[in-house]
């Protein structure tokens, strides 16, 4: 999580959109990917359906037309057979779609016709519910996933010419199909002969799912890139830049500690109101400053032209103030003397004083210094004793005491 941290704002934003968009990519790939899935299979159980019903109304029309011509079938006249005939013609439709198609039934009489184990399973089920209309599923074939589609077929009149009492059947048909050895005779009208199989190859529709996939990712993804541009652009203009320039003024304001640049004002946004808020702050802290820097001045003519010795310092005894007439009475300039103990002002003859203990000191004689002016003895810088008076005050800043001492030479 660190390296998330020191990257930039619209980094940041623009990653958390890409983690959302890539899940809502990632869901509605998944959700395509169904949806194309099903449709493809809804397409194919409708290409199956047309193709297998076309060849079950080829062989019905062909039956309808050897009956109202008259026609005798014969050798010469196989062809014209409507389940032979229609077997063809939906094969020739089913070649030219890259399907295949053909008549089965479970009492064949071309071997060609015989089904395989899910075609007779389905024609089981087509005996046991004369009303079942179609059956479909995605299954194997000699180790290749194909999808099935099977409709059945039934006995009509003009069937019965060549299925129905074998003494009336046509002479070449009980020659080719002798009754001791055929198990196609003896069917009666309505009753289920066979059925219409079509089989299509399932990576030819998992390519067009997968094409389209594609072609719908491709789609998608560049309307998502366009998205995450877009908003990139978007936050950038009315969120990460007025931050930026905020965090440059902000910064420059430490850098300088002057508070005098401030934002151009844009819209009541929520950014706007911020920069608005910001820009009122630094009014007021100039404000403000002025008047410090004013009271500073005011204080610091007050300290430097007063003619007692004004020295400030913590409750450890580190020095914080040592106006002018203390540099002359003790021989030490602010620089020599800012950061100094006050014990380095006291003279090791001064009573009850001990070096190194201001703290201790202050704790037990702060009260007693600040009830009536005290003597005190006092070290110069050359080491030389000076005799002093002292007036002690105490004041607290920020949960900080501090104390002030003003110091007058005895005279």
């Amino acid at each position: 999580m660190k390296p998330l941290r020191n990257l930039g704002l619209l980094t940041k934003i623009n990653l958390i959109i890409a983690v959302i968009l890539l899940v809502f990519l990632g869901l509605s790939t998944l959700l395509n990917y169904r949806l194309q899935k099903a449709y493809i299979v809804d397409e194919s159980i409708e290409k199956a359906r047309i193709i297998a019903s076309e060849a079950i109304r080829a062989r019905e029309y062909i039956s309808d037309q050897l009956q109202i011509g008259q026609v005798k079938l014969s050798v010469e006249r196989y062809g014209m057979i409507p389940v032979v005939a229609s077997t063809r013609i939906g094969a020739l439709v089913a070649e030219d779609l890259d399907y295949h198609i053909r008549q089965v039934s479970d009492r064949y009489r071309n071997p060609r016709n015989a089904p395989d184990e899910y075609e007779s399973a389905t024609l089981e089920k087509f005996h046991a519910n004369p009303y079942l209309e179609e059956s479909y599923a995605i299954t194997g074939l000699q180790g290749e996933k194909v999808f099935r589609y099977m409709q059945p077929f039934r006995a009509e009149e003009s069937c019965l010419e060549c299925h129905g009492d074998p003494a009336d059947a046509p002479d070449f048909i009980k020659k080719l199909f002798p009754e001791e050895k055929d198990q196609a005779y003896n069917y009666q009208i309505g009753q289920i002969i066979g059925a219409a199989s079509v089989t299509i190859p399932m990576d030819r529709l998992e390519g067009q799912i997968h094409a389209n996939m594609r072609n719908g990712f491709l789609f998608i993804g560049g309307i998502f890139v366009a998205l995450i541009s877009c908003l990139g652009l978007l936050i950038r203009g009315t969120v990460t830049r007025p931050l930026g320039r905020l965090g440059e003024v902000i910064g420059g304001i430490v850098h300088t500690g002057r508070f005098e640049e401030k934002i151009p004002r844009r819209g009541r946004d929520e950014i706007g109101r911020l920069i608005d808020g910001f820009n009122e702050m630094i009014d007021r802290l100039r404000e403000q400053t002025d008047h410090l820097e004013e009271s500073e001045k005011r204080f610091r003519a007050l300290t430097e032209t007063a003619r007692d010795g004004i020295v400030s310092f913590l409750s450890n005894g580190q020095i914080i103030l040592f106006n002018r007439q203390a540099e002359r009475m003790f021989g030490y300039s602010k620089a020599e003397i800012l950061g100094v103990t006050v014990d380095q002002l006291v003279h090791p003859e001064c009573e009850s004083f001990e070096a190194g203990k201001v703290e201790e000191y202050l704790r037990k004689h702060a009260a007693e210094l600040m009830a009536r002016v005290h003597p005190i003895v006092g070290r110069r810088r050359d080491g030389t004793r000076l005799d002093l008076e002292l007036s002690l005050s105490e004041a607290e800043s920020d949960g900080h005491l501090f104390y002030t001492a003003i110091l007058r030479e005895k005279s």
